[in-house]
C-alpha cells in the first residue's frame, strides 16, 4: 500500500526550503514596520518629540513594554487638551476669575506694607 503523498514528496520538500528561507525575510519587514510605526505617525501628525517617540518605538520592539507607550505618546501631542476641545469650559473661565480676584487682593495688601513699616519703624 502507497501513500497518495509520497509522489509529492519532492515538492514538499522544495516547497518547505521555499517557506523557511521566505519567513524570516517577512519576519523582518514586518518587525522593521512595526518598529517605525510610531515615528511615522508622529512625523505626519507633525510632533514636536517626534525622534524621541522613534526611538521609542524601537526600543520597544526589544522590550514589548515601550511600544504600545511610544504608539500613545505619537498621537499625544505636549499641552494638547486631553478633552479633545480647544475652547475653554466653564470650569476654566471659574478659575480665571478667581486668579484676577486673588490678584486684586494682593495688590491692596501690597499697597498697606509699606504703609504700616513706615508707622512701625
Amino acid at each position: 500500500m502507497e501513500f497518495k503523498l509520497q509522489a509529492l514528496g519532492p515538492f514538499l520538500h522544495w516547497l518547505t526550503l521555499i517557506i523557511l528561507c521566505i519567513m524570516p525575510v517577512v519576519l523582518a519587514y514586518v518587525v522593521y514596520r512595526l518598529g517605525g510605526l510610531p515615528g511615522a505617525i508622529a512625523r505626519a501628525r507633525n510632533h514636536p518629540q517626534a525622534d524621541a517617540v522613534a526611538i521609542c518605538g524601537w526600543m520597544g520592539i526589544l522590550t514589548l513594554v515601550l511600544w504600545p507607550l511610544a504608539l500613545i505618546w505619537a498621537y499625544l501631542a505636549p499641552n494638547q487638551p486631553l478633552t479633545g476641545s480647544g475652547a475653554k469650559g466653564a470650569g476654566d473661565a471659574a478659575l480665571i476669575a478667581q486668579l484676577q480676584e486673588a490678584r486684586r487682593r494682593l495688590a491692596a495688601l501690597e499697597q498697606r506694607m509699606p504703609q504700616q513699616q513706615k508707622a512701625g519703624g
